[in-house]
This record gives structure tokens, C-alpha cells and sequence, in this order.
């Protein structure tokens, strides 16, 4: 074997074990995310801030693997108008009992009008939005996670707590773990 053909097949066992640990965490990700009832919902503010709000998710279907994140809201709402303006969004997702944390950052899309109304729309939301006005102007939301940073307790580094995992989305919207610089101390 060459030394061209040595290097290529050490960068494809890498690659191999990289998509393996990236497989793992984003496993234990799933996990929390399907754990948790409700989520953070963080969004910019207009003046450079950020506002947070807690959500109820629309649950994913069965064949959706893509981390999409869905909610309905009131388009006339604040959230909406930051998102429209950012085109972002966190979301933070919680399990207490496993102490287990996740933070999903990425691409927030609006889906508006009644082509989405029609596809999305389950008699449930109706508490939500009693009346046709409110039906009218009910947006439904699209998450799509582009980074994670996870705190699960087992799974990131001891001590817990002191430095997240980080996964982050490729060009080709595979997953790969961001390497941890360490953090510097300064005396």
C-alpha cells in the first residue's frame, strides 16, 4: 500500500468513527428532545436581546429523522416577528431527572397561509385559536437544527456541566462533532 492510499484509508477510518460518535450523541439528543413536553423557544429581539417563551411542540412523525422542530403560534405575535427578522431561532429541551440538557440552533421557516393551514391544522389547536380570526392568523413554525450543544449527564465530559458536546451540521447536512478547544484560564 502506498503512503497516498495509506492516508486516504486512516481519513476514511476516522470519518467512520466520527459518523459513529456523532451517531451516539445525537442519539442521546433524541432522547431528551423526545423527553421533554415543552421547550425553551429563544429568539432576537429587535434591540439586539433575546426573548424566551415556553412551547408545546408539534410531536414529529414517525418517518421524520431530520431534527425539524415544529410549533404553531399566533402570527401576530412577537415571536414570529423576531423570527421573520432573524430567520433563527434556540431551542433549549430539558430533562431534569436524567439531567440531561440540549440547546438546537438553526434556520427558523414560517409556513403561513392556507396550503399550510390545510396540511398542518389538527382540531387540538382549536383551544389555541377559538375563533376564525385567530385560525386565520395561525403560523406554523420550522425549526431546523443546524447545532446542538448537549449537556447529558453520562454522556459529555466530566465534570459535568463545565463544557457542552457540540454537533454541528456540515455542507452536506451531515452531522460531525465539533472539536472541544478547551477553555482558557486566565490568571
Amino acid at each position: 500500500m502506498s503512503t497516498k492510499e495509506g492516508m486516504r484509508a486512516m481519513r476514511r477510518s476516522g470519518e467512520a468513527s466520527s459518523d459513529r460518535e456523532a451517531a451516539r450523541f445525537l442519539a442521546s439528543a433524541a432522547k431528551v428532545v423526545s423527553s421533554a413536553r415543552y421547550c425553551w423557544l429563544v429568539t432576537r429581539s429587535q434591540n439586539g436581546g433575546t426573548n424566551a417563551r415556553p412551547m408545546g411542540r408539534i410531536r414529529p412523525n414517525a418517518d421524520e429523522k431530520d431534527w425539524i422542530i415544529r410549533f404553531v403560534t399566533d402570527g401576530r405575535s412577537r415571536k414570529v416577528l423576531e423570527m421573520r427578522g432573524s430567520g433563527r431561532a434556540e431551542l433549549i429541551f430539558q430533562n431534569d431527572g436524567d439531567d440531561a440538557f440540549a440547546l438546537l440552533s438553526g434556520a427558523a421557516r414560517l409556513l403561513e397561509g392556507h396550503s399550510a393551514f390545510r396540511r398542518h391544522w389538527r382540531d387540538a389547536y382549536g383551544t389555541y385559536f377559538p375563533s376564525q380570526a385567530d385560525r386565520e392568523n395561525a403560523t406554523f413554525v420550522e425549526v431546523t437544527a443546524q447545532r446542538m450543544d448537549l449537556w447529558i449527564r453520562g454522556v459529555t465530559p466530566e465534570p459535568f456541566g463545565l463544557r457542552p458536546i457540540v454537533l454541528e451540521r456540515n455542507e452536506t447536512s451531515r452531522w460531525h462533532v465539533v472539536p472541544d478547544r478547551g477553555a482558557t484560564v486566565v490568571s
